[in-house]
C-alpha cells in the first residue's frame, strides 16, 4: 500500500509537464501575434496595390477606346508586392459612367471615374488553428487625361 501511495504522491517530473503546457500556450500566443502582424502588413500592400492600379488607369484612361481591365491587371501583376502572390482574378477594374459629382459621362472620358478592387485571401497559420482571412481594398479615382 505504501508503494502505491508513494507513486501517486511523487512529484518528480512535474516541472517538465508544467513547462510543456505553459510553453505550448506561450509559443502559440507569440506565433499568433506574428501572424496577425503579417495580416496587417498584407492588408497594407493590398490597399497600396488598389491605389497603384487606380492611378495607372486614371492617368491613361482617356487614351483607351476599349476595355483595358487586362492592361491594369498586367500592370498590377508586374509590380513587386512583397509577401503577396496576386493573380489576375484578384484584381477587378470597373469603369464607372458617372463623374465624382454624380452626373453621367462617357466611359473612358475625362472626368469619369475608374474603380479598382484588389482582394487577397491571406492564409493564417497559427499552431492548432489555420484559416483564410479575406483582405480587400477598393480605390476610386477620376480620369484626368
Amino acid at each position: 500500500m505504501r508503494r502505491v501511495k508513494s507513486l501517486v504522491c511523487d512529484e518528480d517530473g512535474a516541472e517538465l509537464v508544467e513547462f510543456a503546457l505553459s510553453a505550448t500556450i506561450f509559443f502559440t500566443l507569440i506565433f499568433g501575434i506574428m501572424e496577425f502582424c503579417l495580416v496587417i502588413y498584407a492588408d497594407n500592400f493590398v490597399a497600396i496595390a488598389a491605389q497603384q492600379g487606380t492611378r495607372y488607369a486614371m492617368v491613361r484612361g482617356s487614351d483607351w477606346t476599349s476595355s483595358c481591365a487586362a492592361d491594369v491587371q498586367n500592370y498590377e501583376l508586374s509590380l513587386a508586392h512583397p509577401g503577396l502572390n496576386l493573380e489576375a482574378s484578384n484584381i477587378t477594374v470597373t469603369w464607372l459612367t458617372t463623374t465624382a459629382a454624380g452626373s453621367a459621362c462617357t466611359k473612358y472620358s475625362q472626368g469619369c471615374q475608374v474603380e479598382v478592387t484588389v482582394s487577397y485571401p491571406f492564409q493564417l497559420n497559427i499552431p492548432f488553428f489555420s484559416t483564410s482571412i479575406p483582405l480587400s481594398s477598393t480605390s476610386i479615382a477620376t480620369i484626368q487625361d
